[in-house]
């Protein structure tokens, strides 16, 4: 019986031996999980977990659709419009047609009643087209001729046909009659036209409607304002003295 006994106390003192403190009873781990909640509330820099939620997609609108397909069908015309003005351009080159003054002549001009202006010009324009591969139609021609600003006279040209590589020769007769001018004006008129001035500077504006024909399918109608300076010689036979255009 001493036998057994001490066997069964060196069983107890094995089994108790052998199994550790390594698992914590219900009390112990409520005690920690409730340490970990006021660790992380006293730490400012711990960030609590928020669930994943995956967003929700939005379902785009027909309206939007529509204005996006609008949109791109407008920006593609613009684009394709673009690229054809630009091969149209490198194919044909196309040059603004030109104004050049071949002749003038101021016939009279004096000032009546203080700054009434009289005074007949003659002139012989040159439109020219530049133009190697394009034609013009000049539907409109007007020549207005102006003097220190102020308009004083004004003829209007016949339609004609301009070939490419072409120019054209047109008469003008400018006739001035009683054109009140500022005081100033008319006495730089008189200055300039009596025996002896220096002269006269006009400028001669033209307003062309063209309509440019680009092969035989293309066509293009266009506004044009080209104009010359033109000095001239006190009258009767006041000539061309300089002319820029």
């Amino acid at each position: 019986m001493s036998n057994n006994f001490y066997e069964r106390q060196g069983d107890h003192h094995f089994t108790s031996s052998s199994h550790p403190t390594d698992q914590h009873s219900p009390h112990q781990n409520h005690n920690q999980i409730h340490d970990q909640h006021q660790n992380a509330q006293q730490n400012p820099y711990t960030k609590p977990l928020i669930p994943f939620q995956p967003r929700k997609r939005k379902r785009t609108s027909t309206l939007a659709w529509c204005m996006t397909l609008v949109c791109s069908i407008f920006w593609l015309a613009v684009i394709l419009c673009g690229l054809a003005v630009l091969v149209v351009y490198l194919l044909y080159r196309p040059k603004t047609p030109q104004l050049k003054i071949a002749a003038a002549t101021l016939n009279a001009g004096y000032i009546d009643t203080g700054n009434l202006l009289n005074a007949d010009i003659t002139l012989l324009a040159n439109v020219i087209n530049p133009n190697r591969k394009v034609d013009i139609y000049f539907s409109y021609l007007q020549m207005d001729m102006y003097f220190q600003g102020i308009m004083i006279g004004t003829q209007v040209i016949d339609a004609f046909y301009e070939p490419r590589g072409g120019a054209n020769l047109k008469n003008l007769h400018i006739i001035t009659s009683a054109v009140p001018l500022p005081l100033q004006v008319a006495q730089e008129w008189g200055n300039g036209t009596q025996d002896g001035g220096g002269g006269v500077a006009l400028h001669l504006q033209g307003r062309f409607r063209t309509r440019w024909l680009f092969g035989r399918w293309l066509r293009f109608t266009n506004w044009l304002k080209p104009g010359c300076e033109i000095l001239m010689g006190p009258p009767p036979n006041g000539v061309i003295l300089r002319t820029n255009c």
